[in-house]
């Protein structure tokens, strides 16, 4: 663990996969366990974890795309709302792309004016 590739291993963890528990403890609330045994953990854990990714499902497709989903999940025609899902949000990463380029480039003219003052 004391080489650089073992410290840029724990590094990547700590930003990935430690980010969602942080989140389930500040916004859910959650900070331990009620129940006790493996078996009633793990299900009290799944509830978690499912009550997480659904909240991240509904922040990304929103509401009325949801809602669009469970119908064509009722009709059985879930591809026509996959390519849907698909181009929102592509729409919405080209959105947050644009939005981090101008920021960058806001935060590069300022440092500019910065050096030259």
């Amino acid at each position: 663990m004391k080489t650089d590739n073992a410290k840029a291993l724990i590094k990547k963890r700590g930003s990935i996969v430690e980010h969602p528990f942080g989140t389930i403890k500040r916004n859910l609330g959650w900070d331990h366990f009620l129940v006790r045994s493996i078996e009633k953990v793990s299900g009290e854990n799944a509830l978690i974890m499912f009550s997480y990714n659904f909240r991240r499902l509904l922040n990304l497709i929103g509401i009325a795309l949801f809602r669009k989903l469970l119908i064509a999940i009722k009709e059985g025609n879930i591809q026509e709302i996959k390519a849907e899902i698909e181009a929102y949000i592509l729409w919405t990463l080209a959105i947050w792309g644009y939005f981090l380029y101008i920021v960058r480039f806001y935060n590069f003219e300022r440092e500019k004016l910065l050096l030259r003052g």
